[in-house]
């Protein structure tokens, strides 16, 4: 009976990674056909984005968490769309988490294409603002860009741990002061915790995002194709805006 479970179990886990891959194709094929799918400029945005203008659950800070697919050049250019449609949604906060580091490592490239594609909106941008002295933030009205990586998330943590274990061996810092309020301090990024999450993966998991500020961010999935649908972005945004948090009541 086990093996028989567990044969049944494959066989449907591998129909429904073939369903997927065959959606996504027809959806990719779809898109290639339509030029609404391709939308970028602000009146075509403004008309996609407009049942949102009227509703109060917009995220305050939405994360896009890349997964172990890797990302490329063409990569850039999504995250340059993206930043642009939430600047169109006055979505304050967007962050990019790759685990490899690949838009910390080109974050200039993908400073020069922002400002090339989108040259209107770069005085509405404050890069990495959790980077700065303090963690000042230059206006509120500018939309704080993020890109993290494994260094700011399990790389933070074992980073704090080797800093407290070399004060505490130079008796700077007495065992008792080491308080959950502390490292809250030191492990936060500035800025609201994240509302809602859009994973570019094959499965569904926070790759270690910012796990210790993920408590009631809602999880949903991205399309696995390199340009990222207007449409399809409007439609996770519309389930999310259905969410009920009930906080673990």
């Amino acid at each position: 009976m086990y093996v028989f479970l567990s044969t049944l179990l494959v066989l449907v886990h591998l129909f429904y990674k073939l369903y997927d891959t065959i959606r996504n194709a027809c959806d990719a094929v779809h898109r290639r056909c339509t030029k609404l799918w391709c939308a970028s400029t602000t009146a075509e945005l403004d008309t996609l984005f407009r049942t949102f203008t009227s509703t109060d659950k917009i995220p305050r800070h939405l994360v896009i968490v890349f997964g172990h697919l890797g990302l490329c050049g063409e990569s850039i250019l999504d995250c340059v769309r993206l930043i642009g449609w939430c600047i169109t949604l006055d979505i304050p906060q967007i962050s990019f988490f790759d685990c490899n580091g690949f838009l910390k490592k080109n974050e200039f490239i993908l400073k020069e294409e922002f400002a090339r594609k989108r040259p209107d909106l770069i005085e509405c941008i404050t890069w990495n603002p959790h980077a700065r002295q303090n963690g000042v933030i230059e206006s509120k009205s500018k939309m704080n860009v993020s890109l993290l990586s494994n260094i700011d998330s399990r790389g933070k943590i074992a980073t704090l741990a080797q800093s407290l274990a070399k004060i505490m061996s130079s008796k700077n810092l007495d065992r008792e002061k080491i308080t959950i309020e502390l490292i809250t301090e030191e492990l936060r990024i500035k800025g609201p915790d994240p509302d809602l999450a859009l994973i570019y993966d094959h499965s569904c998991s926070t790759h270690g995002v910012l796990p210790w500020h993920t408590r009631t961010t809602e999880f949903l999935m991205l399309p696995l194709y390199v340009s990222i649908p207007v449409r399809k972005f409007t439609c996770l945004l519309e389930k999310y805006n259905k969410c009920v948090q009930r906080h673990g009541k």
